[in-house]
């Protein structure tokens, strides 16, 4: 038995329960000074209630053991005849007594414990498609509406339970899935999650909970995802959620959802532009223009926001939307502060200029090579003190170098005839310094790729020994391109494809200090070439537009003019055993005069 006190406390929180769900929710302030004190209840209704918290405490211990025991088909329609019987009383005895909630509250604490008892459900997703079949789906999402809080977000918390049971099969849950979304939970859910806060950890539980049932949805039937985007109105809440400038933790939740919602899903991307979205998200990334994150967490947020960004860009028309909001000179403004956020608005840059001249003159225009060329070959902004080891700040600086490489080769690619001659100006002044750091930069990646190419090799030949199989050797092929891309073999082609545009220039001097730095790194034109039709070869041709194609069949074939005079490093070094250095160094700019 539970001590007197105990049960004191038991007793205070039934009562604290009975308020909240009277109509205005709010428990009785107490008698001020000069007011009369409140006449004392009855003792009869306070024995009531002591005997109604004793039940609760006994129908409390045995729902425990409910859980701990596998339910069967028949225990959960039991369960289900209970909760319908008790949602319809309580229903009949609110209509009927709107005004007294002492006359329904015995009938909602009920409700509330069959509720909880309906949680063992999600321990045997085996049932899903039995407890759909007893059309309860319906009933419960009525309770989402229901005017005591407890018992909506109890629902809530339910659904949650039971869409993230890890032990469902995917099939199970999927009946389950269809069934509410054929039911409009997701107008349901958004309808609820309207009425919550963060400023209750109760209601900021909730919302987490709801937006956690989303994701479910999103995982058990990706198809869904327009639905729940739009009809649903759960792209507005997530575009409404990420401007709130304060950190929380449901923001973060709301990055994450947006972020599964426009991946690979053209629709809500398109959806997203319509609905004036593009401003939200450049609202989110400023906040974070000169402020460093706090945390982890908050740093998942800033790459969650960014890459929702990047994801929406993929379609023309948001590009468009784009280039009106000024989120080119916010994302230079955000490079330039050097910052966390200064990485990923590189990455911003890189993807709004793809396929968009208009973005790319917009750049131009605004002297974004000042800010461009100063990150070629350089660090990316240093990363904060709870930033993971080694192995994290080298792929920040090789996704740096990614982003470098393809806007250059996008503006060399989608630039007029007036603006690329401004940016090979730019490559050609202070003795070509740019020009430098772009060869040595790709000669570093260069031996970079070959290294990881070879150890591949190395251990493909100890794993496989020397037999001669061909699905040894497609294995065998396909680590050594994996170790290539994961080197940076993507930022090596990307670099060639740059190369490939100054040396097929008009302007002389760029095409030779390119032929001949390629040499003195013992590489040649050919090394470019390859890369150039590795670049061709993995892009996607229906994805571009007619100026990049255009631009990538002169350079190519310029490029392929010239090595029809340029000979590889190889045959540099020998003409140059006879004929000297001086010698091998003008064969090797043959090709440039």
């Amino acid at each position: 038995m539970a001590s007197s006190s105990s049960a004191a406390a038991a007793l205070d929180e039934l009562e604290n329960f009975a308020y909240s769900s009277s109509s205005n929710g709010k428990r009785p302030a107490p008698p001020q000074e000069d007011e009369a004190p409140a006449a004392k209840r009855p003792a009869q209704p306070r024995r009531e209630a002591a005997a109604l918290l004793a039940e609760a405490e006994a129908d409390l211990e045995s729902s425990q053991v409910e859980v701990e025991q596998q339910i069967d088909a028949n225990g959960m329609k039991r369960m289900v005849l209970s909760i319908e019987k008790r949602i319809n009383e309580n229903m009949q005895l609110r209509m009927k007594y709107a005004d007294k909630p002492e006359k329904f509250m015995d009938s909602e604490l009920e409700l509330y414990q069959e509720l909880k008892r309906l949680h063992a459900i999600a321990t045997a997703p085996e049932l899903y498609p039995t407890f759909v079949r007893t059309k309860c789906v319906p009933s419960l999402l009525s309770l989402l509406a229901h005017e005591n809080a407890d018992i909506s977000i109890d629902v809530v918390d339910l659904l949650h339970e039971m869409t993230e049971s890890e032990d469902a099969a995917p099939d199970d849950l999927l009946v389950l899935v269809d069934a509410l979304l054929e039911n409009g939970t997701a107008m349901l859910l958004m309808e609820h999650m309207g009425k919550l806060t963060d400023e209750s950890e109760e209601e900021a539980a909730a919302i987490h909970n709801t937006l956690a049932i989303f994701e479910a949805f999103l995982e058990a039937k990706p198809e869904a995802a327009p639905e729940l985007a739009s009809k649903a109105g759960l792209l507005a809440w997530l575009l409404a959620r990420l401007k709130v400038r304060a950190f929380h933790a449901n923001k973060l939740y709301a990055s994450e959802l947006l972020s599964v919602l426009l991946q690979e899903q053209p629709e809500n991307q398109l959806a997203l532009g319509k609905a004036e979205g593009i401003l939200p998200l450049l609202t989110a990334a400023s906040h974070y223009k000169r402020k460093e994150p706090q945390d982890a967490e908050e740093s998942e947020l800033i790459e969650n926001v960014f890459n929702c960004l990047c994801t929406a860009l993929l379609q023309p028309a948001n590009q468009l939307l784009f280039l009106k909001a000024e989120g080119i000179e916010l994302m230079i403004l955000t490079v330039k502060e050097g910052k966390y956020a200064s990485r990923c608005a590189l990455k911003v840059i890189d993807f709004a200029l793809m396929t968009n001249g208009a973005n790319c003159e917009r750049f131009v225009d605004i002297r974004g090579f000042k800010t461009l060329f100063p990150l070629v070959g350089a660090a990316p902004a240093p990363q904060p003190k709870f930033a993971k080891g080694r192995g994290e700040r080298e792929a920040a600086q090789q996704q740096h170098d990614e982003h470098v490489a393809g806007v250059l080769c996008t503006l060399m690619q989608q630039l007029g005839d007036e603006r690329r001659l401004r940016l090979l100006g730019k490559f050609a002044e202070d003795e070509m310094a740019k020009l430098n750091r772009v060869l040595q930069l790709r000669a570093a990646y260069q031996a970079r790729v070959e290294a990881a190419a070879a150890a591949a090799a190395d251990a493909a030949v100890e794993e496989l020994g020397d037999d001669e199989d061909d699905d040894d050797d497609a294995a065998a092929e396909g680590s050594i391109s994996a170790a290539r891309q994961l080197a940076g073999g993507h930022t090596l082609q990307l670099l060639d494809m740059c190369c490939g545009y100054l040396a097929s220039s008009r302007q002389k001097a760029l095409r030779q200090r390119v032929l001949t730095g390629l040499y003195e790194g013992g590489h040649s034109l050919h090394d470019v070439w390859e890369g150039i039709q590795e670049c061709v070869a993995n892009r996607d041709e229906a994805k571009l537009d007619a100026a990049t194609k255009r631009s990538t069949a002169e350079m190519s074939a310029a490029v392929e003019a010239l090595l029809a005079k340029y000979r590889p490093a190889a045959d540099a070094d020998a003409a140059s055993s006879a004929a000297g250095d001086e010698g091998s160094a003008a064969a090797a700019s043959d090709a440039a005069a």
